[in-house]
């Protein structure tokens, strides 16, 4: 009966050091892979983006790195903005509800998914269209007069798709008709300053 004591107790001795060595196993091998699941510290690096708004010329658009993607910053003159609400008819989806990702949690009020900006004034979004990918031309004037036939008669001003002729307006809402199903994507942003933007 002793003798079965004593092989109880080592045999329980023996369980609990195997089982501590197996745990000391399992989390050298755990801490790793976890480890490499993280992002690299160059992909952090470049993980936001500030960009200075006072580069930018009334009217004026450019295209910026974020991610690897390209983003367009738009600064829209009171012309431009007066031209968003008069086409809102001709627009698939006016409000940026269909799909969540061209809806930004900043997108409160009636007048910022309208203008799909913080500010009205300042525009930033995916530069790659929704339908297949291609980076839209950015064709902000009225009318046919400098575009010619690749925008309707009636053209507000906006983006157009050279691959397969997608339209958006100069909020990147997708004009009814186009063959891309939803808005340009907004990205996530803050100002920074009345003059500064961080992107990511």
């Amino acid at each position: 009966m002793a003798e079965d004591q004593v092989d109880s107790r080592r045999r329980n001795f023996l369980w609990g050091v195997a089982s501590g060595l197996g745990a000391v196993g399992v989390a050298g091998v755990a801490v790793p892979f976890v480890g490499s699941m993280m992002p690299a510290a160059d992909t952090m690096a470049v993980s936001t983006t500030e960009f200075n708004l006072d580069t930018l010329v009334p009217g004026q658009l450019v295209v910026i790195a974020w991610q690897g993607k390209p983003v367009f910053v738009v600064h829209r003159t009171e012309p431009m903005l007066s031209r968003l609400k008069e086409y809102e008819y001709k627009l698939k989806d006016p409000e940026s509800l269909a799909d969540p990702r061209v809806q930004a949690d900043w997108m409160k009020t009636t007048e910022q998914r309208m203008t799909r900006s913080i500010k009205p004034e300042h525009l930033v979004l995916i530069a790659n269209c929704t339908h297949l990918g291609c980076i839209p031309l950015f064709k902000p004037s009225p009318g046919r007069a400098e575009w010619g036939s690749s925008v309707p008669e009636d053209w507000p001003g906006g983006w157009h798709c050279p691959c397969h002729g997608s339209l958006y307006d100069l909020a990147g809402r997708v004009i009814d008709g186009s063959p891309a199903p939803f808005n340009l994507y907004t990205v996530p942003y803050k100002y920074l300053s009345d003059t500064k933007i961080l992107i990511g």
